[in-house]
Protein backbone atom coordinates (compact mmCIF):
# COMPACT_ATOMS: atom_id res chain seq x y z
CA UNK A 1 0.00 0.00 0.00
CA UNK A 2 0.94 3.73 -1.00
CA UNK A 3 2.09 5.98 2.14
CA UNK A 4 -1.02 7.96 2.18
CA UNK A 5 -0.35 11.54 2.16
CA UNK A 6 -2.50 13.93 4.63
CA UNK A 7 -2.19 16.33 1.42
CA UNK A 8 -3.31 13.43 -1.55
CA UNK A 9 -6.40 14.97 -2.66
CA UNK A 10 -7.86 18.57 -1.89
CA UNK A 11 -9.71 19.02 1.78
CA UNK A 12 -10.71 22.63 2.13
CA UNK A 13 -14.26 24.11 3.67
CA UNK A 14 -15.35 21.30 5.03
CA UNK A 15 -15.23 19.50 1.55
CA UNK A 16 -13.22 16.20 0.75
CA UNK A 17 -12.65 15.63 -3.42
CA UNK A 18 -11.31 12.86 -4.47
CA UNK A 19 -10.78 11.03 -7.93
CA UNK A 20 -9.61 7.65 -9.07
CA UNK A 21 -6.46 9.61 -10.37
CA UNK A 22 -5.36 9.49 -14.06
CA UNK A 23 -5.86 6.65 -16.24
CA UNK A 24 -2.79 5.48 -17.54
CA UNK A 25 0.56 6.56 -16.83
CA UNK A 26 0.23 9.03 -20.28
CA UNK A 27 -3.63 9.56 -20.24
CA UNK A 28 -4.98 11.07 -17.65
CA UNK A 29 -8.89 11.24 -18.26
CA UNK A 30 -10.97 9.16 -20.70
CA UNK A 31 -12.22 12.31 -21.92
CA UNK A 32 -10.62 15.24 -23.35
CA UNK A 33 -13.00 18.28 -23.20
CA UNK A 34 -11.50 21.18 -24.97
CA UNK A 35 -11.76 23.67 -22.02
CA UNK A 36 -10.52 21.20 -19.27
CA UNK A 37 -8.32 23.08 -17.26
CA UNK A 38 -6.38 20.12 -15.32
CA UNK A 39 -4.65 20.41 -18.56
CA UNK A 40 -2.94 23.59 -17.60
CA UNK A 41 -1.76 23.38 -14.34
CA UNK A 42 -4.74 21.74 -11.83
CA UNK A 43 -2.85 19.44 -9.06
CA UNK A 44 -3.20 15.98 -10.31
CA UNK A 45 -4.55 13.43 -7.87
CA UNK A 46 -2.74 10.30 -6.74
CA UNK A 47 -4.29 7.29 -8.17
CA UNK A 48 -4.93 5.08 -4.87
CA UNK A 49 -6.85 1.65 -4.65
CA UNK A 50 -10.07 1.75 -3.59
CA UNK A 51 -9.02 0.74 0.07
CA UNK A 52 -6.27 3.44 0.21
CA UNK A 53 -8.86 6.02 -0.51
CA UNK A 54 -10.97 4.75 2.46
CA UNK A 55 -8.10 4.90 4.69
CA UNK A 56 -7.53 8.68 3.28
CA UNK A 57 -11.08 9.44 3.84
CA UNK A 58 -10.88 7.99 7.44
CA UNK A 59 -7.72 9.80 8.79
CA UNK A 60 -9.04 12.74 7.76
CA UNK A 61 -12.26 12.04 8.79
CA UNK A 62 -12.97 15.55 10.87
CA UNK A 63 -12.01 17.21 7.93
CA UNK A 64 -14.92 17.32 5.84
CA UNK A 65 -18.50 16.46 5.94
CA UNK A 66 -19.28 16.04 1.89
CA UNK A 67 -17.28 14.42 -0.79
CA UNK A 68 -16.79 15.38 -4.23
CA UNK A 69 -15.67 12.66 -6.54
CA UNK A 70 -13.86 13.26 -9.67
CA UNK A 71 -12.26 16.88 -9.34
CA UNK A 72 -9.79 16.35 -11.90
CA UNK A 73 -10.29 13.67 -14.07
CA UNK A 74 -13.98 11.77 -15.21
CA UNK A 75 -13.53 8.49 -12.79
CA UNK A 76 -16.74 7.38 -13.81
CA UNK A 77 -15.85 6.76 -17.30
CA UNK A 78 -15.23 3.41 -19.30
CA UNK A 79 -13.51 1.71 -18.64
CA UNK A 80 -13.40 2.44 -14.90
CA UNK A 81 -17.34 2.61 -14.20
CA UNK A 82 -17.05 -0.37 -12.04
CA UNK A 83 -14.59 0.47 -10.18
CA UNK A 84 -16.00 4.18 -9.41
CA UNK A 85 -19.77 2.69 -8.01
CA UNK A 86 -18.05 0.54 -6.09
CA UNK A 87 -15.95 2.92 -4.86
CA UNK A 88 -19.07 5.00 -3.89
CA UNK A 89 -20.38 1.80 -2.70
CA UNK A 90 -17.39 1.16 -0.46
CA UNK A 91 -17.54 4.57 1.09
CA UNK A 92 -21.22 4.56 2.03
CA UNK A 93 -20.89 1.60 3.83
CA UNK A 94 -17.80 3.01 5.62
CA UNK A 95 -18.14 6.73 6.20
CA UNK A 96 -21.44 8.35 6.84
CA UNK A 97 -21.09 11.56 5.00
CA UNK A 98 -23.15 13.36 1.87
CA UNK A 99 -21.16 12.29 -1.32
CA UNK A 100 -21.63 14.05 -5.08
CA UNK A 101 -20.02 12.64 -8.02
CA UNK A 102 -19.63 14.43 -11.32
CA UNK A 103 -19.34 12.64 -15.21
CA UNK A 104 -20.14 12.88 -18.43
CA UNK A 105 -20.32 8.90 -18.84
CA UNK A 106 -23.87 7.49 -19.68
CA UNK A 107 -24.29 4.43 -17.52
CA UNK A 108 -26.29 0.91 -18.28
CA UNK A 109 -29.30 -0.17 -16.30
CA UNK A 110 -27.91 -2.20 -14.52
CA UNK A 111 -25.33 0.65 -13.14
CA UNK A 112 -28.11 3.15 -12.66
CA UNK A 113 -29.85 -0.68 -10.41
CA UNK A 114 -26.71 -0.36 -8.52
CA UNK A 115 -26.72 3.70 -7.75
CA UNK A 116 -30.16 3.39 -6.72
CA UNK A 117 -29.06 0.49 -4.36
CA UNK A 118 -26.56 2.93 -3.20
CA UNK A 119 -28.54 6.28 -3.01
CA UNK A 120 -31.30 4.33 -0.97
CA UNK A 121 -29.50 2.69 1.32
CA UNK A 122 -27.70 6.29 2.46
CA UNK A 123 -31.24 7.81 2.13
CA UNK A 124 -32.04 5.10 5.36
CA UNK A 125 -29.28 7.32 7.04
CA UNK A 126 -30.16 10.38 6.48
CA UNK A 127 -27.35 11.05 3.90
CA UNK A 128 -27.47 11.85 0.09
CA UNK A 129 -26.43 10.68 -2.80
CA UNK A 130 -25.88 13.69 -5.59
CA UNK A 131 -25.40 13.17 -9.19
CA UNK A 132 -24.34 15.74 -11.14
CA UNK A 133 -24.31 15.73 -15.22
CA UNK A 134 -21.90 17.91 -17.14
CA UNK A 135 -23.60 19.27 -20.22
CA UNK A 136 -21.51 21.93 -21.86
CA UNK A 137 -23.08 22.59 -25.19
CA UNK A 138 -26.24 21.34 -27.06
CA UNK A 139 -26.25 22.13 -30.70
CA UNK A 140 -22.80 24.31 -31.41
CA UNK A 141 -19.68 23.69 -30.84
CA UNK A 142 -18.74 20.30 -31.33
CA UNK A 143 -15.56 20.22 -31.25
CA UNK A 144 -14.92 21.35 -27.21
CA UNK A 145 -16.52 17.51 -26.42
CA UNK A 146 -14.96 14.96 -28.91
CA UNK A 147 -15.81 11.58 -29.24
CA UNK A 148 -16.10 9.04 -27.06
CA UNK A 149 -17.81 11.56 -24.93
CA UNK A 150 -21.60 10.59 -25.21
CA UNK A 151 -24.14 13.10 -26.83
CA UNK A 152 -25.87 16.01 -24.90
CA UNK A 153 -28.93 14.42 -25.59
CA UNK A 154 -28.12 10.72 -24.11
CA UNK A 155 -27.03 12.82 -21.35
CA UNK A 156 -30.25 14.84 -20.65
CA UNK A 157 -31.78 11.15 -20.79
CA UNK A 158 -29.50 10.11 -18.27
CA UNK A 159 -30.41 12.80 -15.50
CA UNK A 160 -34.32 11.96 -16.31
CA UNK A 161 -33.00 8.35 -15.29
CA UNK A 162 -31.32 9.33 -12.31
CA UNK A 163 -34.12 11.14 -10.84
CA UNK A 164 -36.81 8.69 -11.35
CA UNK A 165 -34.57 6.48 -9.61
CA UNK A 166 -34.37 8.26 -6.32
CA UNK A 167 -31.32 9.89 -6.86
CA UNK A 168 -30.74 13.92 -6.03
CA UNK A 169 -29.15 15.59 -9.45
CA UNK A 170 -27.76 18.12 -10.61
CA UNK A 171 -27.25 19.76 -13.96
CA UNK A 172 -23.33 21.19 -14.26
CA UNK A 173 -23.84 23.51 -17.69
CA UNK A 174 -20.52 24.71 -17.35
CA UNK A 175 -18.12 26.10 -17.95
CA UNK A 176 -19.71 29.16 -19.86
CA UNK A 177 -17.87 30.24 -22.66
CA UNK A 178 -17.62 32.71 -25.14
CA UNK A 179 -18.40 30.49 -28.15
CA UNK A 180 -21.85 29.42 -27.36
CA UNK A 181 -24.61 31.82 -26.91
CA UNK A 182 -26.56 32.10 -23.81
CA UNK A 183 -29.90 30.66 -25.67
CA UNK A 184 -27.91 27.49 -26.18
CA UNK A 185 -27.19 27.05 -22.27
CA UNK A 186 -31.00 28.22 -21.46
CA UNK A 187 -32.08 25.52 -23.95
CA UNK A 188 -29.51 23.12 -22.43
CA UNK A 189 -31.77 23.96 -18.76
CA UNK A 190 -35.33 24.21 -20.53
CA UNK A 191 -34.48 20.50 -21.83
CA UNK A 192 -33.58 19.46 -18.15
CA UNK A 193 -35.24 21.58 -15.73
CA UNK A 194 -37.63 18.95 -15.07
CA UNK A 195 -34.94 16.21 -13.67
CA UNK A 196 -32.65 17.76 -11.87
CA UNK A 197 -32.32 19.43 -8.48
CA UNK A 198 -30.04 22.29 -8.90
CA UNK A 199 -28.32 23.64 -12.12
CA UNK A 200 -24.64 24.86 -12.11
CA UNK A 201 -22.46 27.65 -13.87
CA UNK A 202 -19.26 28.18 -13.40
CA UNK A 203 -16.60 31.12 -15.01
CA UNK A 204 -13.92 29.37 -17.12
CA UNK A 205 -10.78 28.73 -16.13
CA UNK A 206 -7.66 29.34 -18.57
CA UNK A 207 -4.46 29.67 -19.79
CA UNK A 208 -3.52 31.31 -23.22
CA UNK A 209 -3.39 28.25 -25.15
CA UNK A 210 -7.32 26.80 -23.89
CA UNK A 211 -7.73 30.49 -24.95
CA UNK A 212 -6.31 29.97 -28.35
CA UNK A 213 -7.64 26.39 -28.88
CA UNK A 214 -11.39 27.22 -27.83
CA UNK A 215 -11.72 30.80 -29.36
CA UNK A 216 -9.69 30.53 -32.78
CA UNK A 217 -13.01 31.38 -34.75
CA UNK A 218 -13.41 34.77 -33.05
CA UNK A 219 -12.06 37.99 -32.25
CA UNK A 220 -10.71 37.54 -28.80
CA UNK A 221 -9.99 41.25 -28.38
CA UNK A 222 -13.55 41.60 -27.78
CA UNK A 223 -13.53 38.93 -24.81
CA UNK A 224 -13.07 39.92 -21.43
CA UNK A 225 -10.57 37.83 -19.39
CA UNK A 226 -9.67 38.21 -15.52
CA UNK A 227 -7.00 37.28 -13.68
CA UNK A 228 -7.66 34.89 -10.95
CA UNK A 229 -6.58 32.08 -8.49
CA UNK A 230 -8.35 29.16 -7.58
CA UNK A 231 -9.94 28.53 -4.72
CA UNK A 232 -11.00 24.68 -4.96
CA UNK A 233 -7.27 23.71 -5.70
CA UNK A 234 -3.74 24.56 -3.93
CA UNK A 235 -2.13 25.78 -7.38
CA UNK A 236 -1.05 29.25 -7.60
CA UNK A 237 -1.19 29.38 -11.23
CA UNK A 238 -3.04 32.83 -12.28
CA UNK A 239 -5.81 32.00 -14.53
CA UNK A 240 -7.18 33.53 -17.44
CA UNK A 241 -11.02 33.30 -16.66
CA UNK A 242 -14.14 34.45 -18.68
CA UNK A 243 -16.82 35.46 -16.27
CA UNK A 244 -19.45 35.29 -18.65
CA UNK A 245 -21.55 38.21 -16.92
CA UNK A 246 -24.17 38.54 -20.19
CA UNK A 247 -24.48 34.53 -20.19
CA UNK A 248 -24.78 34.73 -15.94
CA UNK A 249 -27.69 37.34 -16.12
CA UNK A 250 -29.68 35.81 -18.92
CA UNK A 251 -29.78 32.48 -17.20
CA UNK A 252 -29.62 33.60 -14.11
CA UNK A 253 -32.99 35.70 -14.86
CA UNK A 254 -34.65 32.38 -17.09
CA UNK A 255 -34.48 30.32 -13.63
CA UNK A 256 -35.87 32.78 -11.57
CA UNK A 257 -38.62 33.19 -13.64
CA UNK A 258 -39.26 29.67 -14.34
CA UNK A 259 -38.14 28.48 -10.44
CA UNK A 260 -35.08 26.72 -10.72
CA UNK A 261 -31.98 26.50 -8.65
CA UNK A 262 -28.91 27.85 -10.52
CA UNK A 263 -26.21 28.71 -8.50
CA UNK A 264 -22.81 29.48 -9.94
CA UNK A 265 -20.62 27.50 -7.61
CA UNK A 266 -21.48 24.18 -5.77
CA UNK A 267 -21.23 24.57 -2.75
CA UNK A 268 -24.37 26.65 -2.26
CA UNK A 269 -26.02 24.16 -4.40
CA UNK A 270 -24.82 21.15 -2.48
CA UNK A 271 -26.30 23.04 0.52
CA UNK A 272 -29.55 23.63 -0.58
CA UNK A 273 -29.78 19.99 -1.77
CA UNK A 274 -28.83 18.64 1.65
CA UNK A 275 -31.02 20.98 3.25
CA UNK A 276 -34.42 18.58 1.35
CA UNK A 277 -36.15 16.43 3.22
Amino acid sequence: MKTINSKAFFIDNNRAMISLGPLTEFNYCPYNCAFCYVKSGFNKYPNFEINEIISYLKINRKKYNIIYISGDTDSFAPPRTNKAIELLEKISKNIDVDITFTTRTLFKNEDIEKLKNISDYMKAKNYKLIASISISRLYSSQFIEPKPIPEPESRIELLKKLKENGLYTMLAVRPFLPIIDSNEYIEIIKRCKNYVDAVLGEIWYADDELINDICKNINKDKISFVDKVMDFDTNKKVWKCYEAENIVKKVTEYCKQNNINFYMRSYPAIEYIRSLV
